[in-house]
């Protein structure tokens, strides 16, 4: 075979393979040209555990290999066919720290670093592939808290942050509180702005007057032209620091319900003032604003429009994905849009129910959002779980009468958004879950001081509780309740519940699929990897008393704050999930369903690879959770 021949055999066959997969065939090529194929026999070493890497790494062609350590005899991953190894010391300028030995007869690419190194450097994704611990080996290397070099260090491959960037208004006009209407109006119409920041003679902000406020205040009679700007300016601005990126100003924007965000040099309204940034501004980063998707939502009393709007979030969502932004952020937006959408199906009910003759019992009462909605996890548009609990009163049954109606209400027009119903009735409109807080606490008492296998079930669900709308009062009484009334025994059984479903790690090449029924020879992603890392966060938040946060992300950055013996793992836990979740709305959207299973032979190499290095992951959480709660002496 010619040289010319073998350099595109090898081409051809590395460019199916990440990292080499984001590499233009030109420069393939090229690599390829410096390649070398060694043969190694079954049980020969192609490195040892503590040499001193040469400058060359691997690639499988054909066969298999282990990465072993040999003091303990302990297989840290086996490779197959495309995958990377040999990298990790050569980045990080150490010894080897496994072995690499063949299981069978292998074939194996040999490259010299120096004609690859160019490559990382010259294709971001190739660098973020090596610095996120795909590679074969890496993912261990980097358990062992060895520093890949400086020049390695960029951000992980599942980042909280926004990769856009916001354009800020740097040279911002601002005004003083005794300025005039008249005055302001005049400096706003030269300048050709739409808002102005007024402040203090040290330029710290004290409001904003927007043109809004022009028109509703000013143009409608309500106060003169001489009116100075303190008297109708919005106060207090909210501020933020200087380097806000598109995501948080996104959020915050459907948070606050504002146009405006005004930077500061520290965050704070007690520093100058350094920028603005406008809703305009970031429409135009990002066409597909979710803040207007929401803003729509809250204008709408038409039903039929809230079902347009809510199908427009599924682009959003789709776009999102193919940017490859955060899940955080993803995951925060299509929240605000859910919540948003069940506040508005809400008022639209209770209106219509005042139509009809009920009026609202004045009495406090809270729409809780429950299971992947109340963790703040529903990406796509599954089943609903929802509640209420309203406070006692001396007439419940005529107030429970109310909110079941208010219940069958809402529950149909999320039906109708493409909200389908929970097969458990696990919903508002169901008398079991429309209850004053009262029985709420009598429903707990009981799921805690008897955790049989229904109890625990509904534990799944109900304890991921979060506030759509109503009063966060009755929430937080029903936390200091929990709270008082948890138990070792109740923590014990939560905690083997939470391990009953054990990680497929025993696999090589091929997945633990379901091996009967609809969904036969498909990969369960939920019940295999996503439950137990929800469940452990579930069951440790609980018996650390973090009740204030109910999605399994912010329940693993509460936990590393208070425990930090643990706290890379749950900080690995919490990236993991994230890719979980991804992985999962990804496939959900492809297919048109809820992404559970899916077919291995769907999954890509990149995938492929993750999956295998982060089951360990999940048997390390339940490691953590056997050895802390003594779970072998439970029964």
């Amino acid at each position: 075979m010619s040289s010319e021949s073998l350099k595109q055999r090898i081409t051809d066959f590395i460019i199916k393979f990440p990292p080499f997969s984001f590499i233009s065939t030109e420069d393939l090529l090229k690599l390829a040209s410096t390649c070398k194929i060694k043969i190694f026999n079954k049980d020969e070493f192609i490195f040892r555990e503590g040499q001193n890497p040469s400058n060359q790494f691997y690639i499988i062609h054909q066969g298999s290999v282990e990465l072993l350590e040999e003091n303990t005899n302990e297989i840290v991953e086996i490779l197959e066919e495309g995958d990377v190894f040999g990298v990790a010391a050569l980045l990080a300028k150490r010894l080897y720290i496994f072995s690499a030995k063949a299981i069978e007869e292998t074939i194996v690419y040999v490259f010299p670093f120096s004609s690859f190194e160019p490559l990382i450097h010259k294709y971001p994704k190739v660098l973020r592939y090596f610095s996120s611990g795909f590679s074969s080996g890496m993912h261990h290397f980097k358990k062992k808290n060895l520093d890949i070099s400086e020049d390695y260090k960029i951000k992980k491959f599942i980042s909280y942050d926004e990769v856009l960037e916001l354009k800020v208004t740097k040279n911002v006009i601002c005004a003083k509180p005794y300025n005039t209407v008249q005055e302001i109006a005049e400096i706003m119409s030269q300048k050709n702005i739409g808002s102005i920041i007024i402040t203090d003679d040290n330029t710290y902000p004290l409001g904003i007057i927007t043109d809004t406020d022009l028109r509703k205040k000013i143009a409608t009679g309500k106060f003169p032209v001489t009116t100075k700007a303190e008297e109708i300016m919005t106060k207090p601005v909210f501020t933020f620091k200087p380097d806000i990126n598109a995501a948080e100003a996104i959020v915050e924007m459907m948070n606050k319900n504002i146009k405006h965000l005004c930077l500061t040099e520290d965050g704070t309204n007690k520093s100058k003032v350094v920028g603005i940034v406008s809703e305009h501004d970031v429409l135009v980063l990002h066409g597909n604003n979710p803040a207007v998707l929401v803003k729509e939502i809250h204008n709408s009393n038409d039903i039929e429009a809230l079902i347009r709007i809510r199908k427009r979030a599924d682009k959003i969502l789709k776009d999102y994905l193919d940017q490859d932004l955060s899940i955080t952020f993803i995951s925060n937006t299509i929240t605000e849009i859910n919540d948003a959408l069940i506040e508005k199906a809400i008022e639209i009910s209770i209106e219509k129910l005042e139509n009809q003759g009920y009026k609202k019992p004045d009495v406090r009462f809270v729409w809780v959002s429950l299971g992947s909605e109340g963790r703040k996890e529903q990406m796509l548009k599954t089943d609903q779980d929802n509640a209420i609990i309203f406070e006692d009163t001396d007439n419940i049954e005529k107030t429970q009468e109310y909110f079941l109606l208010l219940g069958q209400s809402v529950n149909a027009i999320l039906m109708e958004c493409g909200f389908s119903e929970c097969p458990g009735n696990i919903m508002a409109r169901n008398p079991e879950w429309c209850q004053p807080i009262s029985i709420w606490k009598s429903y707990f008492k009981k799921w805690l001081e008897v955790p049989d296998e229904k109890n625990l079930l509904n534990v799944t669900i109900f304890f991921d509780f979060r506030n759509t709308y109503g009063e966060e009062s009755i929430l937080d009484e029903l936390r200091k309740f929990i709270t008082k009334n948890k138990n070792k025994f109740f923590i014990g059984f939560l905690a083997k519940n939470a391990v009953s479903s054990p990680p497929p790690l025993n696999f090589f090449r091929n997945f633990i699929v379901e091996k009967t029924g609809e969904n036969r020879n498909e990969f369960d992603i939920k019940t295999r990897c996503l439950l137990p890392l929800i469940d452990s966060a579930r069951v440790l938040s609980i018996d650390k008393e973090i009740l204030e946060v109910s999605s399994t992300l912010e329940r693993y950055k509460a936990l590393q704050k208070i425990d930090t013996v643990n706290q890379e793992l749950y900080k690995e836990a919490a990236e993991v999930f994230s890719y979980y979740l991804k992985l999962r709305t990804i496939f959900g959207l492809k297919n048109n369903n809820s992404g559970r299973y899916i077919k291995p032979e769907e999954l890509s190499k990149l995938d492929k690879q993750i999956l295998r290095n982060s089951f360990q992951v999940i048997e390390k959480i339940q490691n953590l959770l056997n050895t802390q709660y003594q779970l072998d002496f439970i029964r």
